[in-house]
């Protein structure tokens, strides 16, 4: 998956949804909150499906990070491992 680039409005720094496929968008809003998902009034027209690009970044970067797991005599240790995702 390609990381999107924002689009600023306003000052403001957001991705929309639809640009997404839709099992992308489904997993990015269940991350989010009332204050990441936002509407913007643009050109008279309100768009609803706006996501602050912060809230899309922590969520992309979290696709590349895979958490591996190891357990060695009774201890358990968690690794981070960076994957790259096409």
């Amino acid at each position: 998956m390609n990381k999107l680039d924002s689009t600023t409005y306003k000052g403001i720094k957001y991705i929309r949804l639809s640009t997404l496929t839709a099992e992308q968008a489904k997993a990015l809003v269940q991350t989010l909150n009332q204050r990441t998902l936002i509407k913007i009034l643009k050109d008279d027209i309100i768009l609803e499906d706006c996501v602050l690009y912060t809230a899309y970044m922590q969520w992309y970067k979290s696709l590349s990070t895979k958490v591996v797991t190891t357990i060695t005599s009774g201890h358990e240790t968690k690794l981070k491992k960076q994957i790259t995702i096409a």
